[in-house]
């Protein structure tokens, strides 16, 4: 692996055949550059450009904060309930001329505080596409989940509408059976039972969007309405220490609107103005009965959820290499909720069971791009934050928090193969509504509590990145990470007279470092031709102070290692791309004031096949989760706090989900 390594690292600037970064930050890969791969979407040729790593973005309040790094037409989709993903899947390849990639900025391109971000931009000869496509998934139990999507573009003069419409069915793949065991301290059975989870549901989704020039700008209007009804039951066998059985079922109905515009206009040949709103409306309804021969509890909760944001940006280039950009961001945010928990016909109170959280916050920023030399850039800009978050109901409390977000980031292209990217920034945290509203969970048997009185994580964070190209189309990155964090957000204890509950809370200060690799190996010089691997791999540490122990420990949630390998071989002659993915196994360990669990995720397998008999027409088979992987779930519960108490027992359940086939057929007009 070294010799591989120091042979792709040797790679003479020659024998790049993609044209290397120019004096404006800008690679091009044109639409020819992946003809060999038949991609059926922007998304596939996104996921194939050597050493750039798709971040579909945060799901965070607020437009700014929660940016990906794709552009389509150098503009973000005027959408946050859409992922950027799906918004990729939605563009046909035919309909893209190229997409570029911008490393260390350029002048007029807004790089959503990312460091590398991929513009898709769209051919402007297409009057219009439509798809249908067609899939299923097949499952051993008989089982299966059939999907059919409509959706296309076409051009009105100087309007362009589209649309999409989605009817589907999942299955949940993080249920299945398997064996329960709880064991004592010294190791005694003291229960074991056999256990049969099942989840699934179905939904719909309609989009539809419109871009027009409006008042000498460009105006864009997008809409979107879904629903999603999803079920899970558990059913528990017990054969020790005597017969018996219990069983849970959750019920879960979610109903979501949005709207959503941008418009852009230039206000003088190196002005230009961009606004973006938004209104977004969410409606969920959950229930969940436990019954366990003459027990049963209900627990029940409905929520109303809303975010509206205004945004505006000016930005002006000052010089073909130096830009600036100004802007503010106001949003209102908020969350009701209405909880009822009733066990064997009592009503149980709840802490902050009934509450409405609200958030005012508005954000000014500004920022500045200079290219100081074809091989030298430089970003630099600032964020000031203001919010007011209260809390009305069962709780009352309002708190006002400001925070200053400096950012610099910095890329040198010594060569035309390599580039080295530093960033330093403060980020800070957003807090999560639902962190403030308690919640039980009968399939654990754990309760958590609201904290009204959150404080969002500040980090400093350090990042350094080293990239080389070499060969045709091969990339190498290396990433790494260090976060100086204060006000570490994890688990508290809430106890009090007849009560103990575990909250998200603030912990202290803490710190976490990463190494990330990523690889894009193209194997025609190992005598595969067409064939390409790409792995990437992260590894991390953390350190914060335990807050019912006071030892130091990994921050909950925490991967130690996570990664992936996929080998994909284009074969043109065929008209087929084949491959194999493997998504890597991983373990998380959560800490709470009694118990510590543990989950651990085994090896995701998928081999698969595409086949295009016309240009338009596309066949894909995929066998997944060949290797059955496990889900495994261990609590070692504590007799009390973990400071005070020993383990009274420990509970593991793996979980097993057998393999599934998949077929799609999609089929392209125009």
């Amino acid at each position: 692996m070294s010799q591989l390594l120091f042979a792709m690292l040797a790679a003479s600037p020659e024998a790049v055949v993609v044209q290397p970064v120019e004096a404006t930050g800008i690679t091009p890969y044109v639409a020819a550059f992946f003809a060999a791969s038949q991609p059926n979407s922007a998304m596939d040729m996104i996921s194939r450009i050597p050493g750039f790593s798709f971040d579909g973005g945060d799901n965070v309040r607020g437009y700014g904060g929660a940016a990906g790094n794709v552009l389509i037409d150098g503009q973000r989709p005027a959408t946050k309930s859409e992922s950027l993903e799906d918004a990729l899947r939605r563009i046909q390849a035919s309909q893209v001329e190229r997409v570029d990639i911008i490393r260390g900025g350029a002048p007029g391109i807004d790089m959503q505080g990312k460091t590398v971000i991929a513009n898709v931009v769209l051919r402007k000869d297409k009057a219009g596409q439509w798809l249908i496509g067609v899939a299923d998934i097949f499952y051993q139990d008989g089982r299966s989940a059939p999907t059919v999507r409509f959706e296309g573009t076409q051009k009105f003069g100087e309007q362009t509408f589209d649309w999409s419409i989605l009817g589907f069915t999942f299955v949940d793949d993080g249920a299945g059976e398997g064996p329960r065991t709880v064991v004592g301290p010294t190791g005694a059975l003291l229960n074991q039972s056999q256990l049969d989870e099942t989840g699934g549901g179905r939904g719909y989704t309609f989009k539809s969007g419109v871009k027009s020039p409006f008042l000498d700008g460009k105006l864009s209007i997008n809409a979107k309405l879904d629903r999603e009804h999803y079920e899970w039951s558990l059913n528990e066998a017990f054969s020790f220490p005597a017969p018996g059985a219990l069983s849970v079922n959750d019920d879960f109905i979610r109903d979501e609107g949005e709207v959503g515009t941008n418009w852009e206009r230039a206000l003088g040949p190196n002005t230009r103005f961009e606004f973006t709103g938004l209104i977004q409306r969410r409606y969920t309804d959950f229930s969940s009965t436990y019954v366990e021969g003459a027990d049963d509890a209900v627990f029940l909760q409905q929520n109303e959820s809303g975010e509206s944001i205004a945004r505006g940006v000016l930005r002006y280039t000052m010089s073909p290499t130096w830009s600036v950009e100004s802007g503010g961001e106001l949003a209102f945010n908020f969350l009701d909720s209405a909880q009822e928990y009733v066990e064997n016909g009592v009503p149980v109170t709840l802490p902050a069971a009934n509450v409405r959280v609200e958030e005012r916050r508005g954000e000014v920023f500004g920022s500045s791009t200079w290219r100081l030399s074809p091989k030298l850039s430089l970003e630099a800009g600032l964020k000031i934050e203001v919010s007011t978050i209260s809390q009305t109901g069962d709780t009352d409390l309002e708190k006002s928090l400001t925070y200053t977000k400096p950012r610099v980031a910095v890329t040198w292209s010594p060569t035309p193969v390599d580039q080295f990217r530093l960033r330093i920034e403060r980020e800070v945290g957003q807090l999560d509504f639902d962190d403030f509203v308690s919640s039980v969970a009968f399939a654990t048997g754990a309760g958590t509590a609201g904290n009204a009185d959150l404080e969002p994580d500040k980090t400093w964070v350090a990042e350094a990145t080293y990239e080389r190209k070499f060969w045709k189309d091969g990339a190498v990155v290396f990433t790494a990470i260090h976060r100086e964090i204060t006000d570490a957000t994890d688990r508290v204890p809430i106890i009090g007279p007849g009560f103990a509950f575990d909250a998200p809370g603030n912990i202290g200060d803490g710190t976490s470092d990463s190494l990330s690799v990523s690889l894009n190996l193209p194997l025609v010089r190992f005598g595969i031709p067409g064939g390409l691997l790409r792995a990437n791999g992260e590894w991390s540490k953390s350190e914060v102070t335990d807050p019912v122990t006071g030892e130091a420990r990994r921050i909950s949630g925490q991967e130690p290692f996570e990664g992936e390998i996929n080998f994909s071989q284009d074969l043109p002659r065929y008209r087929t791309q084949w491959g194999i993915n493997t998504g890597l196994g991983f373990e998380e360990r959560y800490y709470r004031f009694d118990q510590i669990e543990t989950v651990e995720l085994g090896t995701w397998l998928q081999l698969y096949a595409e086949y295009k008999p016309q240009p338009n027409l596309s066949i894909r088979v995929e066998l997944q989760n060949l290797l059955g992987r496990d889900f495994t779930r261990t609590r070692e519960v504590y007799a009390g706090p973990r400071n005070t108490s020993a383990v009274d027992f420990v509970d593991k359940r793996p979980l097993n989900f057998e393999p599934f086939a998949y077929i799609r057929i999609r089929r392209t007009f125009g």
